[in-house]
């Protein structure tokens, strides 16, 4: 990790992914909003790295703010199949 891009790429992305498991264990989350998180920490690195870094920030926080929404969410009731 070397510039200040990657440490935030990486934290919201370790973010996200928590997230998304702790909310596996209890109920069967859609996958999509946090492959696009992935994504906008994945570009949103890219351009910070790239010298475009107003764009990047702008990136990263439009996904911590989906992260910030996914994780106010409620739980649902019952939605998985007991094992």
């Amino acid at each position: 990790m070397t510039t200040i891009f990657d440490f935030l790429s990486v934290s919201l992305f370790i973010a996200a992914a928590g997230l998304f498991f702790s909310r596996f264990r209890k109920e069967d989350p859609p996958l999509t909003p946090y492959v696009v998180v992935s994504l906008a920490c994945a570009i949103g690195n890219w351009l910070g790295n790239n010298g475009n870094a107003l764009l990047a920030v702008a990136l990263f926080a439009a996904a911590a703010f989906l992260t910030l929404h996914l994780a106010s969410e409620p739980f649902r009731e019952d939605t998985r199949e007991p094992r």
